[in-house]
């Protein structure tokens, strides 16, 4: 069973690898950043999936901070 597992994680790393660059590779790359970390965090914060508060923060950080990256 073990095996079978570290086949699948080995299988999933190019797929990761590939979400990375493209995520990071152009505009927005902080608020990415942020909504990955936010994403695996997994802190529970008034019953909000992790995945929607991943979202809203890498949303709010780009507004903040990456003012540049907008049209």
């Amino acid at each position: 069973m073990a095996f079978i597992v570290t086949l699948g994680g080995l299988a999933m790393l190019e797929v990761l690898q590939g979400a990375f660059v493209t995520a990071f590779g152009g505009k927005f790359t902080f608020g990415a950043l942020i909504a990955f970390v936010v994403t695996i965090s997994d802190i529970e914060l008034l019953n909000i999936g992790v995945a929607f508060r991943g979202l809203v923060f890498g949303v709010i950080v780009s507004r903040m901070l990456e003012r540049g990256d907008y049209p």
